[in-house]
């Protein structure tokens, strides 16, 4: 049995799906639904059952995947351990942000540092959704929450304000000025219930309960067009919402929110003289941004 076959097998497990498994591995649907029936030829065993909802792991499919996971864990062990001895910093590097973070505050730095590490690719995964490091789905992330267990090596590089916007029309036509105090009555533009845990939702929920939800969507972009257009009131990074002429700001960061900027990556790749490249440049960039 191959380690490969055992990875296309631990992909459509984890995602149900053999096009998001297929999404996730860069290949085709068709060859991780090839690779998972060869494998359960050469087991002998019903690995998943096929539902209308997606792929279903069997009982059988469960032990399985116990094990399968104790190899994969070995694997990128033995894969990590071979990168942190690089000593020459070129090759690939994948970073996990969320898109607001990778767009404003990683972007405008990138043709800097293209300028000085030209053998270094980066990759940058924008979602919202946090990467797994140790499965190897990035090699660095920046998150808004400390990681509470794991083999990371972690520091805190800096902050991501977000302050409380609104188009101009919209505060004109409301009577609205920095530092409103009563926002029962605004139209709010925020998260979907599924991430309403996040960045402002339960800010939202503590000081606008009961205000009218004029939109609700999973993307800042999204918030960031809404405001925009005049629908209401949203909560935007300060970086993005401050160079955006037609928004004004009716409450700083230091009344909303701002998150800390964690810096996270293996412990064992920290070494591995690219990491420790990018590392540098997303610690510097962070800082720059601070002092702005």
């Amino acid at each position: 049995m191959e380690w490969d076959d055992l990875k296309h097998f631990l992909a459509v497990a984890r995602s149900g799906s053999l096009s998001d498994a297929a999404r996730t591995l860069k290949t085709s649907a068709s060859t991780v639904g090839r690779r998972i029936a060869a494998l359960e030829d050469k087991l002998g065993v019903h690995l998943f059952d096929r539902k209308a909802s997606g792929y279903a792991l069997t009982e059988n499919g469960t032990l399985i995947r116990r094990k399968a996971e104790d190899v994969e864990d070995a694997a990128l062990s033995v894969e990590r351990a071979a990168l942190g001895r690089d000593k020459h910093a070129a090759g690939t590097v994948r970073v996990a942000a969320s898109d607001d973070i990778a767009a404003h505050l990683i972007g405008p730095q990138l043709g800097g540092f293209r300028a000085r590490y030209p053998d270094i690719s980066l990759e940058i995964v924008a979602q919202m959704e946090l990467a797994n490091l140790t499965r190897r789905e990035a090699d660095i992330a920046l998150r808004g929450v400390r990681p509470a267990r794991g083999n990371f090596v972690i520091r805190r590089i800096g902050s991501w304000p977000f302050g409380l916007y609104a188009a101009r029309r919209y505060a004109e036509a409301h009577g609205l000025k920095p530092g409103l105090a009563d926002l029962s009555t605004l139209d709010i533009i925020t998260w979907t219930k599924e991430w309403a845990h996040l960045r402002g939702g339960p800010w939202f929920a503590e000081y606008a309960r009961g205000a009218p939800v004029a939109l609700a969507s999973d993307s800042r972009r999204v918030h960031q067009a809404a405001c925009k257009a005049g629908l209401g009131v949203a909560i935007l990074p300060c970086a993005l919402a401050d160079q955006e002429p037609d928004l004004i700001c009716l409450l700083p960061a230091k009344q909303v929110l701002s998150l800390p900027l964690w810096l996270v990556v293996h412990r064992d790749l920290v070494r591995t003289a690219r990491v420790r490249a990018v590392m540098d440049f997303l610690t510097k960039t962070a800082a720059k941004q601070g002092r702005k």
